[in-house]
């Protein structure tokens, strides 16, 4: 397992400490040294950023020992939406793959059901409903350390649990599925230790088996790290976006494009979408009905420590018409920090609305203003551009935790069919930071609740 995928798999935060108080202690030990740490001491003052005012967050995961991890919410035509996390229920059990479904746009929920219990550890789900079915990947990882990682499909109604076959690999990674009208298609790194490539493989939707996955991008430094997916509107198209490593400070997002041609992908020559940047993480991307793409990703500022870097969300569009992407640049102009233990990085979840010719499109990620706390009180985080990304919204507090061991982290956000924006996310609900973790949601009351103060 990479250590930069263990940011994403477990909910490791401050054990045992207030989110509003005045003097912070940072547990810097696990899994470097466990007992080492750092009084920190300051003011803590009026938050910067305004309250989004969706419904009140609440607990839609009801974990019986609270060690939820990386929800992730999806959406479909009818009025269906998932959510998906990672779990442990059983004291001394391996932790497993939840989900819960809505009928009515996320108006209320189902009990949480397994989605399969394996022996293994599995983590880094994702979802993608196609008409009535809907799909969970997620990767197992197996084995003592270096592991082996497995990536595995299901289909939640049916209870059909695939796994996707491909050369072995010790590399825990976050696959991305992604459907048209007939196929799906899913990507993910995948290969040697710290150094992976990047993986694609596609079934027809009524297939009950996948064939091999194959490379589709070989690294050129050290490593092709999370690749996510989206399909064009003609259901034909591929495009792909991933995190490029040269150096562990050189960090690059990259494009591809591929068309499917019969039971095979022709895929085009990658470019680079975050020139001139230097640190770039963790992208994500949506192709509207024009065929115009956005992509955002994180941005870090800073060559000390990762909790000493500030970090910003950069988006980027694609204009069919023309046939250019456009400049980069930050949907908001004030940086935010995260805490020095884990996530250490802040990854964007990325939506749109489509009406009336207009796109909107909505981005979240999670963080702390600086000054604001002097701990790591990590914030749900929201900016929507109405325009198709010419101009943002002020960033508001999406999550708007209160409570004594309130942090909200890893968000996820999706339209559902009547336009209404809806948001999952990790919240600290005990004692224990390291466990302690439920997936509240909330969603606006109507298509047009979204922010209003426009930034260029």
């Amino acid at each position: 397992m990479h250590l930069a995928d263990l940011d994403s798999r477990l909910p490791i935060s401050l054990p045992g400490v207030s989110k509003r108080t005045r003097q912070v202690r940072w547990w810097l030990a696990w899994p470097i040294a466990l007992g080492a740490a750092v009084l920190m001491a300051g003011a803590v003052i009026a938050a910067t950023d305004p309250d989004w005012g969706g419904t009140e967050p609440r607990d839609i995961s009801h974990s019986p020992r609270n060690q939820v991890a990386q929800p992730v919410i999806e959406a479909g035509s009818s009025g269906r939406m998932v959510v998906v996390w990672s779990d442990q229920w059983s004291e001394g059990g391996s932790r497993d793959i939840y989900v819960t479904s809505s009928g009515d746009n996320g108006h209320t929920w189902s009990l949480a059901t397994v989605v399969t219990q394996t022996a293994d550890e599995s983590n880094l789900p994702g979802a993608v409903i196609a008409g009535d079915q809907v799909f969970v990947t997620w990767c197992d990882q197996a084995g003592t350390y270096p592991n082996t990682a497995i990536i595995y499909e299901a289909e939640v109604v049916s209870h059909a649990v695939r796994r996707i076959p491909g050369p072995p690999s010790s590399t825990s990674t976050r696959p991305s599925l992604a459907a048209s009208a007939s196929r799906l298609h899913v990507v993910f790194s995948g290969g040697a230790f710290n150094q992976p490539d990047i993986r694609h493989a596609m079934r027809p939707l009524t297939a009950t088996v996948w064939p091999t996955a194959t490379v589709v991008y070989t690294h050129t430094g050290t490593g092709s790290w999370y690749p996510m997916l989206a399909i064009g509107p003609e259901g034909n198209t591929l495009h792909m976006v991933w995190e490029e490593r040269a150096l562990q400070l050189r960090r690059a997002i990259m494009y591809m494009r591929g068309v499917v041609n019969g039971n095979s992908v022709d895929w085009t020559s990658p470019i680079t979408l975050s020139t001139g940047i230097t640190l770039s993480v963790w992208p994500a991307i949506a192709a509207d009905a024009g065929g115009n793409l956005h992509v955002v990703w994180g941005e870090q500022v800073g060559a000390g420590q990762v909790y000493d870097r500030k970090h910003y969300m950069r988006y980027t569009r694609y204009d069919e018409a023309s046939g250019t992407w456009s400049a980069a640049v930050r949907i908001d102009p004030e940086p935010v920090n995260v805490n020095q233990l884990y996530p250490t990085d802040s990854a964007p979840s990325l939506t749109l609305l489509e009406k009336d010719g207009q796109v909107t499109v909505c981005v979240a990620w999670h963080g702390f203003r600086e000054g604001e706390q002097v701990e790591p009180a990590e914030e749900v985080l929201l900016s929507c551009s109405r325009d198709g990304g010419h101009s943002w919204t002020r960033p508001q507090n999406m999550s708007r935790s209160a409570g004594e061991y309130a942090i909200s982290i890893r968000p996820s956000i999706v339209f559902d069919a009547l336009g209404q924006l809806h948001g999952v996310w990790q919240e600290r609900t005990g004692e224990y930071a390291m466990f302690d973790y439920q997936v509240y949601h909330t969603y606006a009351l109507s298509q047009v609740f979204l922010p209003l103060v426009m930034r260029n």
